[in-house]
């Protein structure tokens, strides 16, 4: 099973039609409550993918906790570990989105920093992926730097999806890994700020450009894959979703580029859509962008179809 380490929050999407001037009186044309965060919209993307997976992160004993967890449940995302509590509120993002489908996130991450590690450890081996915000700031960083390390240590693979704010202090992050991820996510402009780590981060890295497609990075060879062409409204969670069903299609055996493929087809909808975990798409939608564009299923998505994906 896929495990995901990451933020849980309300989302408050804003569409604005240009972005103000400091001091300045933006009005919003569309606002949108969604479940957000990159632990949910990740959890989401692979369960509505048809595949097992199971959130560790941390949510209020308020209202806003059961907003953002409840499109996780609906998709059967395992939430056993979700941890609850008493003092800090569940985070909110705040996500004003311009004309272009650009976001700007103003984040309170409130209980989300607050995660520990589980004590008690899933006895079958799995896959964890760390989404990068969960590694900015203590108590949350070094409870799940002690999770990678346990994980890698009982033989799992890893992964970290990185985020803009990772980048300062990836190094640091790496150095106390006792063993490289099996690999390494992000974006255009994250990847080249982390570039100096890469051999020693990862044997693989995959570089998500948007509208560009991807990069991967393995064994000294780079191939890039093209991106499908979307009416692109709202990246928010475009990012989160490439990253979660790459990781997942590496869980089934996927050949790399198979697990690129189908990461740009559903990175693309989402880029179609406005929201967050509410609106990824369902492994029939990524399927159905497939055939029309005249790409083969890949063999490991044919079999997500025992799973229940809807």
């Amino acid at each position: 099973m896929l495990t995901i380490i990451g933020d849980i929050n309300v989302d408050l999407l804003m569409a604005l039609a240009e972005w103000p001037l400091e001091g300045g009186d933006a009005l919003a044309h569309t606002v949108t409550w969604s479940s957000g965060g990159t632990g949910i919209n990740s959890a989401v993307a692979v369960a509505r993918m048809g595949g097992q997976v199971r959130l560790w992160g941390r949510v209020g004993n308020d209202l806003a906790g059961s907003q953002a967890l409840s499109i996780a449940r609906t998709v059967a995302v395992d939430l056993e570990a979700i941890q609850h509590d008493d003092q800090i509120p569940t985070g909110l993002c705040v996500i004003p989105v311009t004309a272009g489908g650009e976001r700007t996130f103003l984040s309170y991450r409130g209980a989300n920093q607050y995660w520990q590690s589980p004590h008690d450890w899933p006895t079958s081996g799995g896959w964890l992926h760390v989404c990068g915000h969960a590694l900015l700031s203590d108590p949350q960083k070094s409870n799940a730097i002690h999770a990678l390390n346990n994980a890698q240590q009982l033989g799992w693979q890893t992964s970290i999806d990185l985020c803009a704010p990772l980048t300062l202090h990836f190094g640091q992050i790496i150095n106390q890994l006792t063993q490289p991820l099996s690999v390494l996510l992000g974006n255009q402009a994250e990847m080249q700020a982390v570039a100096a780590y890469h051999e020693t981060a990862a044997p693989i890295c995959i570089t998500k450009k948007g509208a560009m497609g991807a990069t991967i990075a393995s064994l000294g060879a780079i191939s890039h894959h093209p991106a499908f062409v979307v009416d692109a409204i709202d990246t928010t969670a475009c990012g989160d979703t490439f990253a979660s069903v790459c990781v997942l299609a590496l869980t089934q055996g996927a050949p790399l580029a198979d697990a690129v493929l189908v990461a740009n087809a559903a990175g693309a909808i989402t880029a179609s859509r406005r929201g967050a975990a509410d609106i990824v798409p369902s492994y029939h939608e990524v399927c159905a962008l497939l055939r029309l564009q005249q790409q083969a299923i890949p063999t490991w998505l044919m079999k997500m179809v025992q799973y229940k994906h809807e």
